[in-house]
């Protein structure tokens, strides 16, 4: 099954000039475009160190809609909306650019794991982040993934299955870096599903937060259960001898 994020396509940007005119040194506005996300890059770049993250970050985890291990996943680390310090920032109208297309490489990216996963790390391709000029940054990479799931078949192929999918950091505490569930979304979005076999049951969304003993900062997951169930067979006769 593929399900796929509406959001994504709300979030991308034309990274052009405001101005319609090519500055007088330049040929084209291409050249101009050029020269300019150049100088922007040195400048957010060049004390940039992607492992020194920022304090109280906070990464907004958004609906990931799972079953078979295809997915999309959308991050934002939205650490300028709590006073961070952010250094990916710039004016926008003096560089006329309102995104900035930059390799995952590039950035400090979040350590968010799949908890009940069977690998230990998500399976997810090297797309680009989208930084703004307000120093946020957003990542919607395609992954895929392998979690655990307890099927119980005692009444049939026609029982319902209930699955997990725990996402949170491996790493960082809830003191350090934050999770949120995007817009405050308590339910995957479905819209995007259409599967002949399946239908959904059973859709949820949560944050948890834990605490253990060993410690006192909290730990933050984002929990989502779906259940499914397979559809009758029309048409189909049985007959016994």
């Amino acid at each position: 099954m593929k399900i796929f994020l509406c959001v994504v396509t709300l979030t991308i940007f034309a990274a052009c000039s405001k101005a319609d005119e090519v500055p007088p040194k330049f040929k084209t506005r291409e050249d101009a475009g050029v020269v300019v996300r150049g100088k922007l890059f040195d400048k957010l770049f060049a004390t940039y160190i992607k492992e020194n993250y920022a304090e109280n970050t906070t990464v907004q985890d958004a609906d990931k809609d799972v079953m078979n291990t295809n997915v999309w996943m959308k991050m934002v680390n939205s650490s300028l909306r709590f006073g961070s310090t952010n250094r990916l920032t710039w004016d926008e109208s003096e560089f006329a650019i309102n995104v900035l297309r930059v390799p995952a490489e590039k950035v400090w990216l979040p350590d968010i794991t799949l908890y009940n996963g069977v690998k230990p790390s998500m399976d997810c391709a090297p797309m680009n982040v989208l930084v703004y000029p307000n120093g946020e940054v957003l990542w919607v990479p395609p992954c895929r993934l392998q979690s655990y799931c307890n099927l119980t078949l005692n009444l049939g192929p026609y029982e319902e299955q209930i699955c997990t999918l725990k996402f949170g950091s491996w790493t960082f505490d809830g003191f350090t870096m934050g999770l949120e569930l995007s817009n405050n979304k308590t339910l995957v979005d479905m819209k995007n599903f259409h599967n002949l076999n399946y239908k959904v049951t059973k859709n949820t969304a949560v944050r948890e937060e834990r605490t253990y003993d060993c410690c006192v900062e909290p730990y933050f997951n984002i929990l989502y259960t779906l259940g499914f169930q397979r559809k009758a067979e029309v048409g189909r006769i049985c007959e016994e001898h």
